[in-house]
């Protein structure tokens, strides 16, 4: 079956803005309340944390992996199975291998560099020969001002300094945002909510939803907010978890709830459960798992063994056993499907107090503890 949700495929040459641009339109949707989803469909380990902080932590935190033909598989079969409307970003210039990905999207944006028409030329063709429906043509320039040439059929104009921890602005830039919304709600935020929600396995704990109303200018969970969270969500029944939060929000709302299972949505899943783990001294080939002790707490920095863990082929992950008398910061780059798991594993084995680190914060939020030392919502600096 054909899937008809919108998938706007951003390409461009490097160093052409595409993830400032992809970051800037993603904020602008979300101020608008427009249901979607970004894909990085290249693994050169960034996200939105890498738009956000300090680019000398960037160049420290990112885990870049590889361009495979398994990590093209997954992200077509990704885009395939989408449940919300998706932006992509895939990179650099692809490999004609590569391309296939362009299969699996249904729109282009195309951000150029003026002085490069063969790079111009590529991308083209490609788009052209994969049918995807152009809605944008831009050049990228470092100097001068933003112009838009044209509106109909397609946009086309220039975008100047997109430069990273910066947003797009300009008429253009808001022309193209408009463009992009009316797309993307043409296919009822409302219904895919609802349908998403119908479906929901356990208790509807909508984050999107409370998120409006606690903070309706920013729309962004702080770590305060968990308090309040806490004392709205029950304790005593299977959850399930839908909206786009912080790593350490759903790793408060897995410890949260004391009754199995816990559900949360995945755009690329749907409504999923957090990957088995188990505590074992052997190590699993899919994370790279380094385990680093300190005088009061433990930091486990956890990453992918390669680009990507595929839900559907891992059985379970194995995790060191850590000492029970220190508290637990968890540090690294994974899915939020084995966040969950993993906090709740080492609440199982009865730390003091577990925590995630957020860059964006600059420490590691409390998400839970048993101790007065700390509360869930304090944030702790990460050891040196």
């Amino acid at each position: 079956m054909v899937n008809l949700l919108p998938a706007i495929l951003i390409g461009g040459p490097p160093h052409a803005g595409k993830s400032v641009l992809t970051y800037s339109i993603s904020q602008a949707l979300r101020k608008r309340n427009v249901d979607h989803y970004v894909i990085r469909a290249c693994p050169d380990g960034e996200g939105d944390w890498s738009q956000e902080i300090d680019q000398r932590a960037v160049s420290r935190l990112r885990f870049k992996g590889d361009w495979t033909p398994d990590f093209v598989k997954r992200i077509c079969r990704d885009l395939e199975r989408r449940h919300l409307p998706l932006i992509v970003d895939i990179g650099g210039r692809p490999e004609q291998w590569q391309t296939v990905i362009f299969r699996y999207c249904t729109h282009s944006l195309l951000l150029l560099h003026p002085d490069n028409e063969e790079t111009a030329n590529f991308w083209r063709r490609h788009i052209a020969a994969y049918g995807l429906l152009p809605l944008a043509q831009l050049y990228s320039v470092l100097d001068g001002i933003s112009t838009i040439t044209s509106e109909t059929p397609i946009i086309t104009g220039t975008l100047v300094a997109l430069h990273r921890n910066t947003l797009a602005q300009g008429p253009l830039f808001d022309l193209l945002v408009e463009r992009i919304a009316s797309l993307f709600t043409s296919y009822s935020s409302e219904e895919l909510r609802r349908g998403h929600f119908d479906s929901a396995p356990g208790e509807l704990v909508d984050v999107d939803m409370l998120i409006q109303k606690w903070a309706p200018q920013s729309k962004l969970w702080r770590p305060g907010m968990l308090s309040p969270l806490f004392k709205k969500v029950p304790q005593d029944r299977p959850l399930a978890v839908y909206g786009r939060g912080t790593n350490w929000l759903y790793a408060a709302l897995a410890i949260h709830s004391n009754v199995e299972p816990f559900y949360q949505f995945d755009s690329r899943l749907g409504s999923t459960t957090p990957l088995p783990v188990q505590p074992d001294l052997s190590t699993s080939p899919e994370v790279q798992i380094v385990s680093s002790e300190y005088n009061h707490l433990t930091v486990l920095a956890v990453h992918p063994a390669s680009d990507h863990i595929d839900y559907e082929q891992v059985k379970y992950l194995a995790f060191p056993p850590i000492s029970t008398d220190r508290g637990l910061i968890l540090s690294g780059k994974i899915p939020f499907w084995l966040v969950t798991a993993v906090v709740r594993l080492y609440r199982s084995a009865g730390l003091p107090w577990i925590a995630c680190y957020h860059p964006q914060l600059e420490g590691a939020v409390i998400i839970y503890s048993r101790t007065k030392t700390y509360a869930p919502g304090d944030i702790i600096l990460m050891p040196i």
